[in-house]
């Protein structure tokens, strides 16, 4: 498993190298689509937003326990489960600024003359201010409000995000650098 994520990550820094100029390319685009979908979910009216996340919870809930006997429709009044779709709700939060942090540190990847340092620091304040964007669009759609909280939400998502990139990086050079300083090869 170990080799075939180096391999990976080799075939990545291969692709970056030998077509830089498509390799940010391609990752704007992503990255754009990725904040595409952001703003779309975010754009959403409070009921249509509330009605997927409590399908998801619902979800979850039937999975853990079938026999649970709870619907979509069935928990209104339960602070529980209204409780427990606010976590749902933050651990989406999470999920797509994390996403977002992976793609950006991949476009600042490509950049093979920053210094690495911007690879852990723009992520991190492009979702710091995609976050306060997102929450001031969210307070002109009808049911929803923005939040300062979900902004730290989605920086804390990118921060561990990062920290998580930086690691594996810093343990994939630290392997290359091991099998570099072979005598025998």
């Amino acid at each position: 498993m170990k080799d075939r994520i180096v391999s990976l990550m080799d075939a990545y820094r291969h692709f970056a190298r030998r077509h830089p100029i498509r390799f940010i390319c391609i990752n704007i685009v992503l990255v754009l689509i990725w904040t595409g979908v952001i703003m779309h979910f975010s754009g959403e009216d409070a009921d249509i937003s509330g009605r997927r996340s409590s399908t998801i919870l619902v979800g979850i809930i039937h999975a853990v326990s079938p026999s649970s006997g709870i619907t979509v429709n069935g928990y209104d009044y339960d602070m529980t489960l209204i409780n427990a779709e606010r976590v749902v709700r933050k651990i989406a939060h999470m999920i797509e600024y994390g996403i977002l942090s992976i793609l950006i540190w991949s476009v600042m990847f490509g950049f093979r003359k920053l210094p690495r340092v911007f690879a852990y620091v723009v992520p991190v304040a492009a979702v710091c201010c995609l976050g306060i964007v997102d929450e001031i669009n969210q307070r002109s759609i009808p049911g929803r409000y923005g939040s300062l909280f979900d902004v730290c939400v989605d920086v804390t998502a990118s921060l561990i995000t990062v920290f998580v990139l930086y690691r594996l990086t810093l343990r994939y050079r630290r392997r290359k650098s091991r099998g570099n300083n072979n005598p025998c090869a």
